[in-house]
C-alpha cells in the first residue's frame, strides 16, 4: 500500500461514490471487478469514464474486448456485493448472468447495466481511465444504486 498524507487521505475519503460492477468478455468467459470511480462525462453522445487500477487482471481483457458493461448494483444488495468481492477465480460462482448489448455479460440481479464501447484508454497514473460510449442499456428497475459507503472504508486507489 502506498503512502499518503493523512490529511489528504481524509479529504479524498470524504468524496462520495457509487459502487458498480464492471464486466467484459463474453457470457461463457466473463471477467469483472468492483469499481467506484465512475462518472458520466457527456450527455450527447452518452459517455462514461471509469478507472481501473493498472494491476487488475481484467484490464488486458477490457482492452482486447474494447467494451464493458457498467452494472448498477441495488441498494441493500450486500449479499450480491459479497459474492462479487471474492477473488477473481471465484467471483462469478453463484452469480447469474445474462447477455447484454455487444454480447457483454450482465448481472441478472442488478438494477441494470450500461453497455459501452471503449473509445479511449489513458494511463495518467496508477489507474487506467477508460472512456466508454454507451451503446445499449438494460434497465430492470428497482431501488437506488448501492453506495460505496456500505463497505465501511473509502477506496483511495492505493491497493
Amino acid at each position: 500500500m502506498g503512502d499518503m498524507d493523512p490529511v489528504l487521505a481524509k479529504a479524498l475519503g470524504a468524496l462520495r461514490y457509487g459502487l458498480y460492477f464492471l464486466t467484459t468478455g463474453i457470457l461463457e468467459a466473463p471477467q469483472g471487478l468492483l469499481v467506484s470511480w465512475v462518472s458520466q462525462v457527456s450527455g450527447q453522445p452518452p459517455l462514461l469514464l471509469t478507472a481501473v487500477r493498472h494491476n487488475r487482471s481484467v484490464l488486458p481483457g477490457l482492452e482486447e474486448e474494447g467494451a464493458f458493461a457498467l452494472n448498477l448494483l441495488p441498494a441493500g444488495g450486500q449479499a450480491l456485493l459479497a459474492r462479487l468481492a471474492r477473488p477473481a477465480p471465484a467471483r462469478f460462482v453463484g452469480v447469474a448472468l445474462t447477455a447484454g448489448t455487444l454480447g457483454l455479460p450482465v448481472l441478472a440481479e442488478g438494477l441494470g447495466a450500461l453497455c459501452c464501447r471503449v473509445r479511449e484508454i489513458w494511463r495518467p497514473g496508477d489507474h487506467a481511465l477508460c472512456l466508454g460510449q454507451v451503446e445499449g442499456v438494460l434497465w430492470q428497475g428497482g431501488d437506488a444504486c448501492l453506495d460505496a459507503s456500505v463497505t465501511g472504508h473509502a477506496y483511495l486507489g492505493l491497493s
